[in-house]
């Protein structure tokens, strides 16, 4: 690693760090955040005295003319976060990290979740920009992707182990 690859990482350790002070949250409440900034997905964390999840939505813009384009992600931190409703049922198949296979599970198509406070992060990959802004709100709702999400990352903040079927359950068409 080059001596400025050093210093940009740093530089970048330290943001992140501020963040805490910034939003004036517990360092650990931001651990979901950053995981899904550096690893991708969705992301838990509890501890005793706060919970905090991470979901992340994904736009993509293109430009048939240039045919060039980029994916902007807002990454959605909720702290102390409650289901509050759920709508629908999609089937499909999730894996979770805790488990070595895919399985099939059921999920809402749309949620809404309450939480005590939500931080968004916007990535934008083209001017390679991370924005973070504390929301004027204390509900949002999600639904596809994202609802299956939240809604897998609420069963771990519940201590709940996610369930469902293995491939096993599928049969093969020729």
């Amino acid at each position: 690693m080059e001596i400025n690859e050093i210093q940009e990482e740093f530089g970048f350790a330290v943001a992140e760090t501020g963040l805490a002070t910034r939003f004036g949250i517990p360092a650990d409440a931001l651990i979901p955040l950053l995981f899904s900034l550096r690893y991708g997905g969705d992301w838990s964390y509890a501890s005793d005295t706060i919970k905090s999840l991470s979901a992340v939505t994904k736009t993509t813009v293109y430009d048939d003319a240039s045919k060039t384009g980029y994916s902007l992600e807002e990454i959605y931190l909720f702290i102390n976060p409650v289901l509050l409703h759920r709508e629908g049922t999609v089937h499909r198949l999730e894996k979770c990290g805790n488990s070595p296979l895919r399985m099939l599970v059921a999920r809402p198509y749309r949620v809404r979740l309450g939480s005590d406070r939500v931080i968004k992060m916007t990535v934008h990959p083209t001017e390679r920009t991370i924005r973070t802004e504390d929301l004027d709100t204390t509900e949002m709702v999600f639904s596809g992707s994202t609802a299956y999400g939240i809604d897998h990352e609420m069963e771990h903040l519940a201590g709940r182990e996610i369930r469902g079927e293995g491939l096993r359950v599928f049969r093969w068409n020729s």
